[in-house]
């Protein structure tokens, strides 16, 4: 994925996120706060995924 197309992902989550607010969706804080942590950790453990496969693409590119 391109990185425009990740930046567009991502905006469109936290637009989602922010339109459930506003709607209320959110019973609780802490409910709010389960939905911020989970956007956040699926966007980490993409990234790393990314980055564990850009060091083996290298790892592949460089052998010893």
């Amino acid at each position: 994925m391109t990185r425009s197309a990740e930046a567009a992902a991502r905006e469109a989550k936290i637009s989602e996120l922010k339109r459930l607010i506003k709607a209320h969706n959110y019973e609780t804080l802490e409910m709010l706060e389960e939905a911020v942590d989970t956007l956040l950790w699926r966007e980490q453990d993409r990234l790393q995924e990314q980055q564990d496969e850009n060091v083996g693409e290298i790892a592949r590119a460089h052998p010893k």
